[in-house]
C-alpha cells in the first residue's frame, strides 16, 4: 500500500521534491489537512504557520522548477517545539506570562533548519517551561496520544511525538533533560535523538526566560524525533554542523566511513537496573528483540556497567537542576523547601537533591562525580557498538492527575501500577533516562513494536559520547530486526 504523502520521511518528501515528484505545496498541504482533521482530537499543534509556510512552498517550488541549488530539507514540511524562538511566532513554552510573547529572532537550531529548505508548519505543545513527563499547560491544555486518547504522550515534547505518529510532521524537533525526547518518542512510537550533550545549540530555547540568565549549562540538549532513523542522521548533520550563531558547541567525532553490518556488532542490554520494576510487557519485548538480533549474528551480551551507584547518579542528575534552575531563589526559601519535601522524595532519587541549599562547592563536587560516571560508562561502551535498555518502566501511561502544585508545576504523589507493584510517578517516567542524562550519552529512543497491549515499546540504543553517527548507523542496522506497525491514523 503506497505511504500517504504526509507519512513520508523528511528524507523521503526532499528526494521527491528535488525530483520533481512532488511539489512543496503538495507536501505542506497534506499536512495541514491531517492537522485539520486529527489535531482538535490530539492538540499536538498549538500555533499555525500556515500563511507563510504554503507561500514558502511555492518559492521552493518556483526555486525548484527554474533549477536552482536545493538544500538538504528544501520545501520539507517540520515542526518545532514550543519551547524554541521562530521569528514572528509566538513563544510560551506552556508558561502563562508569556501567552503573548512574539520570538524576534529564531533559535540556532531554527534557523539553521530554515537555511537547509525547511518550511516551518507551526508549534508543538509542551509542558509548563518544559518541566513535567506529561504535556499539559494551563494555556494550552492536555495533548493526547494517538494511540489512545486516554493516555498521555509523555513530555515534555509530547507534542512533537504525537504531530509525528498522527501523521501532521515529517520532523519536529524538541529537546531532553530528564527524558523529553527519548520519553514522547517511546509512547508514541516514533524514533527520539538525545545527542551527546554539548554538540547542539540550544540558543533561543526557553527556558531560560527571556531576558534572564541561562542556568542549563549542563544536561539539557536539543534534538530531533522521527519517524526514520534516517531522519534523525540528517537533522544531525544539520544541527551539528559548524555555525556563526553559537561558536562553543563541540564537535563530533567523523565517521568513519566503515559499513555496519549486523554480524559484526557487540551489543550489550539490560531490562532493568538499579531496582526500577520495569513492566513484563517491555521486559518481553526488549528479550526478545535481543534475541533476534543473536539469531542474526550480532554478539549480544546482558550486561549493565559496573561500578554504577545508580542511586548515587539519580541524586548527581538532582542536584545539577537544582542548582541550574531557581537562580535567584534564596538558601533560606531552598532550606525550607528541602524540608517540606523531605518525605514526599525519601522514595523517589531523582529529586532528593532538587530542592536545599546550594553553594559553589557542591557544584563542584558534581562536576567531579559527572566526570567519574562519564568515565564509568564510556569505557564500558568502549567494549560494545551500543547498550540496549528500558526507556520507562511501562508503556504509555493513562493520563495522570497531579496531586498538588509547586508553584507554576504540576506534582504526581499517586503511584503508578508496574505489574501489580505501586511504584513513584517519577522513578517509572525518569529512572532510565536521568542515568544516560548524567552521562551525557548520546541516546536513541527506537521503537522495536507493539507490546500486548497493542501500543509501542521503545527502547534506549546508548553509545559513547562523541560517536553519535555512529551509533545513528548501529540504530538503522538495529531496526532492520524491529516490528513493522502502521500507525493508528495512517491505516
Amino acid at each position: 500500500m503506497q505511504t500517504p504523502i504526509n507519512y513520508l520521511s523528511a528524507s523521503e518528501l526532499a528526494a521527491k521534491i528535488r525530483d520533481g515528484e512532488l511539489t512543496s505545496r503538495q507536501a505542506v498541504e497534506s499536512c495541514f489537512a491531517q492537522i485539520e482533521k486529527h489535531n482538535p482530537t490530539f492538540n499536538a499543534i498549538v500555533t499555525l504557520n500556515k500563511t507563510a509556510a504554503l507561500a514558502t512552498a511555492d518559492q521552493a517550488d518556483r526555486a525548484q522548477a527554474n533549477g536552482e541549488p536545493l538544500s538538504p530539507l528544501h520545501g520539507v514540511p517540520i515542526t518545532i517545539k514550543d519551547t524554541y524562538k521562530v521569528k514572528g511566532l509566538r513563544v510560551t513554552a506552556g508558561y502563562e506570562p508569556l501567552k503573548d510573547y512574539v520570538a524576534d529572532e529564531d533559535a540556532v537550531p531554527v534557523k539553521l533548519l530554515k537555511e537547509a529548505g525547511a518550511i516551518i508548519l507551526g508549534k508543538t505543545n509542551t509542558t509548563t517551561l518544559a518541566m513535567d513527563m506529561q504535556t499539559f499547560n494551563p494555556i494550552f491544555g492536555a495533548t493526547n496520544n494517538p494511540w489512545d486518547v486516554k493516555r498521555t504522550p509523555a513530555g515534555s515534547s509530547g507534542g512533537c511525538a504525537t504531530a509525528l505518529a498522527a501523521g501532521m510532521t515529517s520532523l519536529s524537533i524538541g529537546s531532553d533533560l530528564a527524558g523529553s525526547i527519548r520519553l514522547p518518542a517511546s509512547y508514541c512510537g516514533v524514533y527520539g535523538f538525545k545527542p551527546t550533550h554539548g554538540v547542539l545549540s540550544m540558543e533561543g530555547h526557553i527556558p531560560p526566560l527571556p531576558g534572564q540568565v541561562n542556568g542549563f549549562r549542563t544536561l539539557a540538549v536539543p534534538g530531533p524525533l522521527a519517524r526514520s532513523v534516517d531522519d534523525l542522521a540528517l537533522a544531525l548533520e544539520l544541527l551539528a554542523q559548524p555555525n556563526p550563531y553559537d561558536r562553543k558547541v563541540a564537535p563530533l567525532l567523523p565517521d568513519d566511513g566503515e559499513a555496519v553490518n549486523v554480524s559484526g556488532l557487540k551489543i550489550a542490554w539490560m531490562d532493568d537496573f538499579g531496582g526500577v520494576p520495569v513492566s513484563s510487557e517491555v521486559k518481553e519485548k526488549l528479550a526478545g528483540f535481543a534475541a533476534k538480533l543473536a539469531e542474526a549474528g550480532a554478539a549480544v551480551h546482558k550486561v549493565e556497567p559496573q561500578g554504577m551507584d545508580y542511586e548515587e547518579i539519580w541524586e548527581l542528575w538532582s542536584a545539577f537542576v537544582g542548582m541550574q534552575s531557581n537562580l535567584d531563589m534564596s538558601n533560606l526559601m531552598r532550606a525550607i523547601g528541602d524540608r517540606v519535601s523531605k518525605k514526599t522524595v525519601k522514595d523517589i532519587p531523582m529529586h532528593r537533591k532538587i530542592v536545599g541549599p546550594i553553594s559553589v562547592k557542591k557544584l563542584m563536587e558534581a562536576f567531579e562525580l559527572q566526570s567519574r560516571y562519564i568515565t564509568k560508562m564510556d569505557n564500558f561502551l568502549s567494549d560494545y557498538d551500543a547498550w540496549l535498555c528500558p526507556v520507562s518502566s511501562t508503556i504509555a501511561l493513562e493520563h495522570q492527575k497531579p496531586t498538588g502544585h509547586f508553584g507554576d508545576f504540576r506534582i504526581y504523589n499517586t503511584p503508578v501500577k508496574v505489574d501489580g507493584a505501586d511504584v513513584p510517578y517519577y522513578v517509572v517516567t525518569q529512572a532510565y533516562t536521568t542515568i544516560l542524562t548524567a552521562t551525557d550519552s548520546p541516546v536513541v529512543s527506537m521503537p522495536i513494536g507493539l507490546g500486548s497491549s497493542g501500543l509501542p515499546v521503545n527502547i534506549q540504543v546508548v553509545g559513547r559520547r562523541y560517536t553519535d553517527r555512529r551509533l545513528l548507523k548501529v540504530v538503522k542496522v538495529l531496526s532492520e530486526y524491529a516490528d513493522g506497525f502502521s500507525y493508528p491514523q495512517q491505516s
